[in-house]
């Protein structure tokens, strides 16, 4: 009787915790709205990706002193597959002291971490990504922009 009861409180917990939350996926537009509405230029990347058939779009908004991109990609697996790859390339960057945070759910995942001076984002919801590696004094307008596309 106490192990089911301590199942219970334990899937509860995991539902509190978001395991089962689910995040509305943004599209291309959506983004170059609150780049626009934070007054960033916008820039199309998909010359980046010619070769790439499975990335269907791609635009960056341009900070002072960098960029952030948003790709979308034909599936969550593409989606999946290149952020895992972008958090791997983010790790080589690891330093003591570094700070990590990440937050997932149902159809999103989340990779953060501050380290060297930078600050290094990979947001995923479904088949579309966020991300940037970008240096530390523009964390607030990067943090601006995830927030704003709830990303």
């Amino acid at each position: 009787m106490k192990k089911k009861y301590f199942g219970l409180i334990i899937a509860g917990l995991l539902v509190l915790t978001g395991c089962g939350k689910e995040k509305e996926v943004k599209g291309i537009n959506d983004y170059e709205t609150v780049c626009g509405n934070n007054n960033y230029q916008i820039i199309d990347r998909m010359e980046r990706y010619v070769n790439d058939s499975y990335i269907t779009n791609s635009k960056a908004c341009v900070l002072d002193n960098g960029e952030i991109e948003m790709v979308q990609y034909d599936n969550e697996t593409s989606a999946k597959e290149a952020q895992d790859k972008q958090i791997g390339q983010f790790k080589n960057y690891k330093s003591t002291g570094n700070i990590i945070k990440t937050d997932k759910g149902k159809n999103y995942y989340k990779y953060t971490m501050v380290s060297n001076g930078y600050y290094m984002v990979s947001s995923r919801i479904d088949n579309t990504l966020i991300f940037t590696k970008i240096k530390l004094d523009d964390k607030d307008n990067i943090d601006k922009i995830l927030k704003d596309m709830d990303y």
